[in-house]
C-alpha cells in the first residue's frame, strides 16, 4: 500500500512539474524561452548573491557581501576581497551558456567519474537572501542557493565539465570557469591598500613620531584641526588622498610571515594614516624601509606587505606644509559674478560696485567711475595672494601687527550680496616688502608680499578712480598749442589734405608753415584717449614739489564736443512707432572745449623716467610715461626739405663754393 501511494504521489508531482514547465513556456516568447534553455542556470542573478563558499585545491574560501556592496573574505582570514574578481566569477554563471550536455539515458553507461565529478575537487556554493522553500518543488525563479561542481577539462579543447546539485545532467561549459573557480586567497583578495570614494572622505589623519596631523572636510574646503587650527591647502589634501587611493600592492609583495610586528618596525610605526568615510575608518601603518620599499600593514587585516616608498614624501609633510597658503579662496572666472569690492580704511569705507552696464564704479564715499583694469587686476591679485610666513597661530596682542584695529579691511561680494571673502590687513614690516594679514573669524596672523597689493590700498580713491583724463573724437580736434620755455607752437586744422589724404595742420607760431603731419597726428591721438599712468595726490598744497608751479611744457587741445540727450519719449511710445520713425537720441549743438595738460618735473633721474602732470582745470597730480612726454616735446616744424621718389632721380648736382 505504501509503495502504491508513493508511486501515485510521484506521478502527481511529475504532472504538476510538467504543467508548470509547459505553462511557463507558453507565457514566454519563443525566442526568450529558447535562450533560457541554453543557460546553465537560467534564473541566476549576480546581484542577488550575498555569500559564496568556494572549495578547491587551495582550500575553503568563504566570501560575504557587506551592506555597502563590497565583498569580504571571511575564511580562512578576514580580508577585503577584490570586487572585480568576485563579480567576474558571478558574471560567469549569470551569462554562461551550455556548449553541450550528457545525462543517463536508458541502459547506456553513465559514470560521473568519467567527467571528474564523482568526487569533484572544485565546488562553489552561492547563497542569496531568498528564503528556502523546503516544502515545495521549485521549478522557476531565483533560489536560496546554487551549488555548482566543476569537473575536469575535456581531452580536446579548453572546455570543462560542470554539474549542478539540483540536476543529474553533466554540462559542458567554456574553460574560463575552470580558472576562475580555482582561484586562491591571494587571487581573490584586494590589492588596494585603501578602499574609499575620494569625494566621500571627510577626515584624514597622518600621525608621525613628531606630529599628529588631523584634517576634516568642511563643505568643499578642508581644515586642519590638529596640531593647529587653520584652513588646509585644498589641492595638497586632495593630492594626498588621491595618492593614498591609488596605492596598490603587487601580488609578490605580500609577506608570508606576519607574526612579528617589531621585526618590520610596525609595533611602533613611523607613520599611521587613517581615512574616515561616512563614519567608517581605515588605518594603515608604515614601518621600516628596505631598499626602495617600506613595510606596511592595514590595522584591520593580518598580513604585512611592501609598498614603494615615494608615498613617504607626502606623509612626511609638516603641518605648515599642509596649511592653505591662499589668504582667501573664492571661485570666479575673472570678475564674472563678482558684484562689489569694499576696502575699509581708517578714515573711509570705499565701495566699488559693478553697474548694470557691467562697468565698475566707486559708489562710496563719492560717486565716480573706477578704472576698470585696476579693479579687475586687484581682484585677481586677491585671488592669488599667498601667505609667506605663518607668524603666530594664537597671538595674544594683535596691536603689534596693526590688526587690533585693522589698518584695512577688504571684502569681495558676489551677486545677491553674498560675501565671498573678507580679511584684515595690518602694518607693513620694516623693510616694506611684506605686511601682516589675518582672516576674519580666524586666529592666526600671516605675512604676504606688499608688491602690487599694499600700495593699491594706501590711497584707495586715487588708485581705483578712472585714469581716463581726456576723451574726445580725434577727428573733431581743431587747435593744438604747445608752450615750451623757449617757444610756443600754435597749430590750427585746415581743410586741406596732403598727397596721402591726411588733413593738414597749419603752424602760426613760431613760424607760419604747414606742421609736421605725423607728429601732429600722434599728439592728437595720444590726447584723444588720454590716460594717466597712476594718480599721485589730490589737491597738493605745494605744486613746486612736482614742478607744476612753473610747468616745463603746457599742451592745450581744442576740440568740438557733441552732446546727446534722450528723445524724451517713453519706451511704450517708441514701441508703438515703426522702427524707422523712432529717434533714440537727438544731437545738440556742438560746443567747443579746451583742455590743458601741465607737465612738471621727472619722478626720478634718468631719460626714461615718468613725469608729474596735472590738468589745469583739475586738482589731481598724476604720472605720465616718458614716451608720451617725448611725443609732446617733439618738433612740430617740418624737418623734411624735399620729397621725391628715389627711383625717379635721373641727375644729382652738388654745388660747392669753389667747384660744382
Amino acid at each position: 500500500m505504501k509503495l502504491k501511494t508513493t508511486i501515485i504521489l510521484l506521478i502527481v508531482a511529475a504532472i504538476g512539474i510538467s504543467y508548470v514547465f509547459l505553462y511557463e513556456r507558453k507565457q514566454l516568447p519563443h525566442e526568450e524561452w529558447e535562450r533560457l534553455q541554453k543557460k546553465v542556470i537560467p534564473d541566476f542573478k549576480s546581484s542577488l548573491i550575498k555569500k559564496i563558499e568556494l572549495n578547491n585545491e587551495s582550500g575553503k574560501i568563504v566570501l560575504e557581501k557587506s551592506g555597502d556592496d563590497y565583498w569580504y573574505i571571511v575564511e580562512p582570514q578576514k580580508l577585503r576581497a577584490d570586487n572585480s574578481e568576485v563579480n567576474s566569477i558571478l558574471s560567469e554563471f549569470e551569462f554562461m551558456n551550455k556548449v553541450g550536455s550528457f545525462k543517463k539515458e536508458g541502459e547506456k553507461p553513465f559514470d560521473l567519474k568519467d567527467y571528474g565529478l564523482d568526487v569533484p575537487k572544485t565546488s562553489i556554493t552561492m547563497f542569496t537572501n531568498i528564503p528556502a522553500k523546503t516544502d515545495k518543488i521549485q521549478v522557476t525563479g531565483p533560489r536560496d542557493k546554487y551549488t555548482v561542481f566543476v569537473g575536469q577539462k575535456l581531452a580536446a579543447g579548453d572546455n570543462v565539465y560542470l554539474k549542478l546539485d539540483t540536476s543529474d545532467e553533466v554540462v559542458v561549459v567554456p574553460g574560463t570557469l575552470h580558472s576562475k573557480a580555482n582561484k586562491g586567497v591571494l587571487d581573490l583578495r584586494s590589492k588596494w591598500v585603501f578602499t574609499f570614494d575620494k569625494e566621500a572622505v571627510d577626515s584624514l589623519q597622518i600621525k608621525t613620531k613628531e606630529y599628529n596631523v588631523v584634517c576634516n572636510r568642511k563643505g568643499v574646503f578642508w581644515r586642519l584641526i590638529e596640531p593647529i587650527n587653520d584652513l588646509a591647502d585644498l589641492e595638497k589634501i586632495k593630492e594626498i588622498i588621491g595618492k593614498l587611493k591609488n596605492l596598490q600592492i603587487d601580488s609578490a609583495d605580500f609577506l608570508p610571515d606576519t607574526s612579528d610586528l617589531a621585526k618590520y618596525g610596525l609595533d611602533n610605526p613611523r607613520y599611521t594614516v587613517a581615512i574616515n568615510e561616512k563614519g567608517a575608518s581605515q588605518s594603515v601603518i608604515f614601518g621600516h624601509s628596505l631598499d626602495n620599499k617600506v613595510y606596511v600593514k592595514r590595522t584591520d587585516e593580518p598580513t604585512i606587505f611592501f609598498l614603494k616608498d615615494p608615498i613617504l614624501v607626502d606623509l612626511s609633510k609638516k603641518p605648515n606644509d599642509l596649511r592653505d597658503k591662499k589668504v582667501v579662496r573664492f571661485e570666479a572666472i575673472g570678475t564674472y559674478g563678482i558684484n562689489k569690492l569694499e576696502i575699509k580704511t581708517p578714515t573711509d569705507l570705499v565701495a566699488i560696485e559693478k553697474s548694470l552696464e557691467l562697468d565698475w564704479k566707486i559708489t562710496k564715499p563719492i560717486n565716480i567711475y573706477a578704472d576698470q583694469d585696476t579693479v579687475k587686476n586687484f581682484i585677481e591679485k586677491i585671488k592669488v595672494l599667498e601667505i609667506e610666513d605663518f607668524v603666530s597661530d594664537k597671538p595674544t596682542d594683535l596691536s603689534v601687527y596693526g590688526l587690533k584695529d585693522p589698518v584695512f579691511e577688504i571684502s569681495v561680494t558676489k551677486e545677491e550680496d553674498k560675501e565671498l571673502a573678507k580679511f584684515y590687513v595690518g602694518n607693513k614690516l620694516p623693510d616694506g616688502t611684506k605686511c601682516y594679514v589675518k582672516r576674519v573669524g580666524e586666529e592666526p596672523v600671516y605675512t604676504v608680499p606688499t608688491a602690487e597689493f599694499y600700495d593699491k590700498i594706501e590711497n584707495v580713491l586715487l588708485t581705483f578712480r578712472d585714469r581716463l583724463v581726456i576723451d574726445f573724437d580725434k577727428d573733431l580736434a581743431k587747435k593744438l598749442v604747445i608752450e615750451k620755455p623757449d617757444r610756443t607752437f600754435v597749430c590750427d586744422i585746415t581743410n586741406k589734405k596732403d598727397e596721402e589724404g591726411q588733413i593738414l595742420w597749419e603752424l602760426s607760431k613760431p613760424v607760419q608753415t604747414i606742421a609736421d603731419t605725423n607728429v601732429i597726428n600722434q599728439i592728437i591721438w595720444d590726447l584723444s584717449f588720454f590716460k594717466a599712468e597712476n594718480y599721485v595726490t589730490k589737491a597738493p598744497k605745494d605744486l613746486k614739489a612736482f614742478g607744476l608751479d612753473d610747468p616745463g611744457i603746457k599742451v592745450s587741445v581744442t576740440y568740438e564736443k557733441v552732446a546727446e540727450q534722450p528723445s524724451g519719449k517713453s519706451d511704450k511710445q517708441k514701441e508703438e512707432k515703426p522702427g524707422h520713425l523712432v529717434k533714440e537720441k537727438e544731437p545738440l549743438e556742438k560746443t567747443v572745449e579746451t583742455r590743458t595738460l601741465l607737465i612738471g618735473k621727472k619722478t626720478m633721474e634718468g631719460d626714461k623716467a615718468n613725469s608729474y602732470c596735472m590738468m589745469s582745470d583739475r586738482d589731481l597730480v598724476f604720472e605720465l610715461s616718458w614716451p608720451k612726454i617725448r611725443n609732446f616735446d617733439a618738433e612740430l616744424v617740418p624737418t623734411r626739405i624735399s620729397h621725391f621718389e628715389r627711383s625717379d632721380v635721373r641727375k644729382l648736382v652738388l654745388g660747392y663754393a669753389d667747384r660744382s
